[in-house]
């Protein structure tokens, strides 16, 4: 089924070859083509950190079984990228931790789907799902460390973006650490700036597993 899947720890069996796809499709993105320093050439050709445990959450935009887009989220009460590598970057808020909030890393999109001088389809819509998601999650929050680039687009899309410290130089790119609050004005603002339809491309298949540990009225397992 076409849409945005919800991989998790739990139905994560289902979707060997979608996360071996998306893996490989990290590795072009975050590898070949940024040249990121701290990801070093593999001769597996897969980009895999030390986050990608069960307790990350995969968003995969699956087309004909194909990933063309997709990113991550990790409960931020566990170890997770800003708390381990960059909490200088919360310097002056802290690094936020609870089971509302979520870190939010690795957005990719397939380069062949990416579209010149604006956010290609693909793109906004794993945005619109990883907020859907997360409201569907009953989360507060997603940190995020991003470059300065995005701060302009996510406020015209609505969001509210709340620093976590001040922007800082790391590999040559401007990066800041933020927190942006997940609301239904997140959503339908994302879907109204980039024409996303309202319908929901979110896709769950098989056993659940919710990010937020403390989350009301759980669905049942399927």
């Amino acid at each position: 089924m076409d849409g945005v899947h919800v991989v998790t720890g739990a139905n994560r069996h289902f979707y060997a070859d979608a996360l071996d796809q998306a893996f490989r499709l990290r590795y072009r993105v975050y590898v070949e083509e940024l040249r990121w320093r701290g990801l070093p050439p593999r001769d597996d050709e897969r980009e895999i950190d030390q986050f990608d445990t069960l307790d990350a959450v995969h968003l995969l935009y699956l087309e004909n079984n194909k990933v063309i887009g997709g990113t991550r989220l990790v409960p931020t009460t566990v170890p997770h990228l800003l708390s381990e590598v960059f909490p200088h970057f919360a310097a002056e808020r802290g690094v936020p931790r609870a089971p509302d909030i979520a870190e939010w890393t690795r957005f990719y999109v397939a380069p062949e789907r990416r579209e010149e001088h604006k956010a290609s389809h693909v793109g906004s819509t794993v945005l619109a799902s990883m907020i859907e998601y997360a409201l569907q999650e009953q989360l507060s929050a997603v940190s995020v460390l991003m470059n300065i680039f995005w701060l302009s687009r996510f406020h015209g899309y609505g969001w509210r973006v709340r620093p976590l410290g001040l922007p800082a130089v790391h590999d040559d790119e401007w990066l800041l650490a933020a927190t942006i609050d997940i609301t239904p004005q997140a959503l339908s603002g994302i879907r109204r700036k980039c024409g996303v339809d309202e319908c929901s491309a979110l896709v769950r298949v098989g056993a659940y597993k919710p990010i937020n540990r403390e989350k009301r009225d759980v669905p049942a397992v399927a």
